[in-house]
């Protein structure tokens, strides 16, 4: 039962943080200070949560921590 619950954990509020942008985790840190993270399976707060989603409760959580946020290291050219 709770894989399918957690399976099926879709919120279809348009003003959840995983329909905001890419980097959901960013925008409720931006948004929310005090609720830094985006958590699909919760519906109040626009999905942000104090605490990261635990990986079990939650499995459609995934941290934006692929891309940071200072710099960007796919444009340059190959000079030196």
């Amino acid at each position: 039962m709770l894989a399918f619950a957690a399976g099926a954990c879709r919120i279809p509020n348009p003003d959840h943080c995983v329909h905001r942008d890419i980097h959901s985790d960013a925008w409720c840190a931006e948004n929310s200070p005090a609720r830094p993270y985006c958590s699909p399976c919760v519906a109040e707060g626009h999905g942000c949560v104090e605490d990261p989603p635990d990986p079990d409760a939650c499995p459609a959580y995934e941290p934006d921590t692929t891309g940071a946020s200072t710099g960007g290291s796919s444009t340059g050219g190959g000079t030196g």
